[in-house]
């Protein structure tokens, strides 16, 4: 019986220890998308703000 108790102990600390590395990359992944993420959206508002003001140079002509 304890050898039973023995092996299921180490069956659930892998599975623990499997769903803790899995959870732990899905994190650091989320971490880099976002911050590339805030970057495309800080370059496309640059790129809005200058389409804009182009269109009202030609708009003013």
């Amino acid at each position: 019986m304890e050898m039973l108790q023995a092996v299921l102990v180490v069956i659930v600390l892998c599975i623990w220890l499997i769903f803790s590395v899995v959870f732990l990359m899905t994190a650091v992944q989320s971490f880099f998308y976002d911050r590339k993420r805030e970057q495309r959206e800080v370059e496309k508002d640059k790129r809005d703000i200058e389409y804009h003001e182009a269109r009202m140079k030609d708009i003013s002509k």
